[in-house]
């Protein structure tokens, strides 16, 4: 009777019926047949009317899709049934139905039912739908189904396909939305169709960037997808492009990484205990393992990418021409901030590429002035827009703009200070951008009162006492740049300043000669010991003595003693001034090398910053970055002065956790102990029986004991008082 009931109850119960197929799929054939065909007969009615919510419908599309794998032959129509129908009625179909289809394509792709580039096809379709939960959903299934796909090898097929799909959708609807633009209908736009297109290439958009950033996507096609994205018509997606282009190879997830141990930890604080204790060297001490921790960190993080993205352009020089074309063209309208944006990706490219477009500095002059709005952006676009190849007529002229609005007496201490600093990062991307006149005014201000544009004015001199110094007055040369002024040639235009060597090298060079040098005395030290157990029977009873037959007398005049000092010490500060090491040219460094030679130059700056040792600046100079910080253009700002209830917050929060002010008297600590009158009291009284004390105490009068308990009473008071 269990079972009839059972069986009666199995086309009602689809879980149950579900359950049992995939235990025994072939006793249940004909209960699945009778579910298709009422599936089928629900299709034909739900095309009449896709609007509908059709509870029943998508139950029974949830049923087939988890037995599909069961009956692969009577399914074989059920895919494209369910594709079919999205790509239809995919905007007016109720979510939840929309949603379930959705699943249970997602499902048979698991299943491996569908071809993944079809069902991706479809998604990408799909975002054009006006549900955001939907296209959350789409979004996280296309990004793990392509990681997936290309985790054991790279699926170029399936790449190059969806690449091709994705570049349309950026670009082939770009003349649509033209259109549709300058099409009005009773005075509105007819925005519907462009809302779709848009969302849809948004999502696709977003695709393209974190598949790039996990390192599946990381080709050129994929980027110059991308930058096709960079001339949209909607801002949203334009911005968002753009900001791909901008993104340093430093931005990482934070969150995901873990502090890793701190290498030669305990040789630093070694370093600190054998010398004398001092709170300042406590603190060198922890701001040197601070900055230790932080580089350890950095070094261990898997970097999004190899390196940027600017690098595989296909056309640099057409793609900033093009881009500088549309946004100085009259139909530019967007905001402010997007065309800030715009002029910093042109200029990156034109400083990582070293391209020449002459009419982007004249146009960056018009937004030179102290009252413009992020003023200081403006002149970080300028500085990295320079470089060696630039015309210096093309730049004399911007130069001598800054130096006129920003560097004059009635401007701000900080207005001149950015004007400054502006200007010695363009001279230090292309030194002939200044004449000789200009640089010694601007040269005057190293005695400034304003700290900010004495330190800027001080690093314009410093700069060309390395690059140029001939154009700087005599006194403010140096000794050193004085000194080498005969063999100094200033760079031409077009020169490129060459490296002479890796930097750090001479570190890797001293640790590998250390580890031949304790290899080699192991191995005497073997040799010895081996030699002494040969020749012990034959050396014994023997004393070797030196002869004086072999001992050479070397008579030397003072004055060739002094020429041999003078010459010897000629020689060891030309070593110091200048240390070439030949390593990288008479080996060929490993990885290996590399990996030790970046912990050989953490242990050195750590060591320097323990042991207070300054950069010397002439000896080591950087060269300039493709990107400039905007904190270099704003230069060192004096901390502003707290006004009272600022000095009371922070008093207040200096005693937040700190016991009140007071005496210590009568407070008991945490591991103090107690008195010998304290122990007493506690002590047993047949162990204090026979003491004087206490027998005094036994015969005490009456009188005595009312004394006794008076001035114990009165020295109490007394003592909170």
């Amino acid at each position: 009777m269990g079972k009839r009931n059972r069986a009666t109850m199995l086309p009602i119960n689809l879980p149950q019926l579900q359950n049992l197929i995939k235990r025994d799929p072939i006793s249940y054939k004909q209960d699945f047949l009778q579910q298709y065909r009422h599936f089928e007969s629900q299709l034909d009615i739900f095309k009449l009317k896709p609007d509908e919510e059709a509870e029943e419908f998508g139950r029974l599309i949830t049923f087939i899709s988890q037995v599909a794998q069961c009956y692969s032959q009577e399914t074989s129509s059920f895919p494209n049934q369910l594709i079919n129908l999205l790509s239809e009625c995919y905007q007016i179909l109720n979510p939840n139905v929309r949603r379930t289809m959705v699943q249970a394509l997602v499902l048979l792709r698991n299943k491996d039912i569908i071809p993944s580039i079809t069902l991706l096809s479809l998604f990408f379709t799909l975002f054009r739908a006006r549900d955001k939960q939907l296209r959350e959903l789409l979004y996280s299934y296309i990004v793990t189904d392509i990681k997936n796909q290309n985790s054991k090898h790279k699926n170029n097929k399936l790449n190059k396909t969806l690449q091709s799909f994705m570049y349309t959708i950026l670009q082939g609807r770009q003349q649509q939305q033209q259109e549709q633009n300058n099409v009005k209908i009773g005075g509105e736009r007819i925005d519907s169709k462009m809302g779709e297109d848009s969302i849809s290439a948004k999502k696709s958009l977003d695709v393209c960037i974190e598949l790039y950033r996990k390192g599946i996507w990381n080709d050129a096609k994929t980027v110059n997808v991308i930058a096709e994205a960079c001339f949209h018509q909607i801002s949203k997606i334009k911005v968002t492009a753009i900001k791909f282009f901008l993104g340093s190879n430093q931005d990482q997830d934070d969150s995901s990484e873990d502090e890793k141990e701190i290498p030669n930890i305990k040789r630093l604080q070694h370093i600190n205990q054998i010398n004398k204790a001092k709170k300042s060297k406590k603190r060198k001490l922890d701001k040197a393992l601070s900055t230790v921790r932080k580089k350890e960190i950095q070094k261990h993080r898997a970097e999004n990418f190899n390196f940027s993205a600017l690098h595989l352009l296909n056309d640099p020089q057409g793609f900033s021409e093009k881009l500088f074309s549309t946004l100085t063209s009259s139909q530019y309208n967007d905001r402010f901030e997007v065309k800030i944006i715009t002029l910093n990706l042109i200029s990156r490219i034109i400083g990582i590429h070293k391209l020449v477009l002459l009419n982007f500095y004249s146009y960056l002059q018009r937004y030179l002035q102290p009252h413009q709005r992020d003023v200081t952006l403006v002149l970080v676009i300028l500085a990295q827009a320079c470089h060696e190849l630039v015309p210096p007529d093309v730049l004399e002229p911007v130069v001598r703009v800054i130096a006129n609005n920003f560097v004059s007496d009635h401007c701000a201490g900080e207005v001149m200070a950015a004007g400054l600093n502006a200007i010695r990062e363009i001279c230090s991307r292309q030194p002939l951008a200044i004449d000789l006149t200009l640089l010694q005014d601007l040269t005057e201000y190293r005695s400034d009162k304003n700290k900010g544009v004495m330190i800027a004015a001080r690093s314009l001199i410093g700069l060309f006492r390395e690059i140029n110094p001939e154009l700087l007055k005599r006194k403010d040369r140096g000794k050193a740049a004085s000194i080498n002024l005969k063999d100094f040639k200033p760079l031409q235009y077009g020169q490129v300043r060459t490296m002479e060597q890796i930097d750090g090298i001479e570190l890797l060079e001293e640790y590998k000669q250390k580890l031949v040098r304790s290899e080699n005395e192991d191995e005497w030290s073997r040799w010895e010991i081996a030699s002494d157990k040969d020749n012990s029977s034959d050396d014994e009873g023997w004393i070797n003595v030196s002869s004086d037959d072999n001992q050479d007398i070397n008579v030397s005049d003072s004055s060739d003693e002094e020429d041999s000092k003078i010459n010897e010490n000629e020689n060891e500060n030309n070593d110091k001034a200048k240390k070439i090491s030949t390593l990288a040219m008479t080996q060929l460094l490993s990885p290996a090398d590399f990996a030790k030679l970046n912990e050989l130059k953490l242990e050195h700056k750590s060591e320097q910053l323990v042991n207070g040792v300054k950069r010397n600046r002439s000896s080591t100079q950087d060269e300039p970055s493709d990107i400039v910080d905007v904190n270099a253009i704003t230069g060192p700002r004096k901390k502003a002065k707290q006004d009272y209830e600022e000095r009371l917050e922070s008093i207040r929060a200096g005693r937040e956790g700190r016991e009140k002010y007071g005496s210590s008297k009568g407070k008991k600590f945490e591991g103090a102990s107690t008195t010998n009158k304290e122990k007493a009291r506690n002590k047993a009284f047949m162990m204090v029986i026979h003491k004087k004390n206490a027998l005094q105490k036994k015969k005490m009068s009456l009188r005595d004991k009312q004394i006794q308990l008076t001035r114990q009473s009165s020295n109490k008071k007394r003592s909170k008082k």
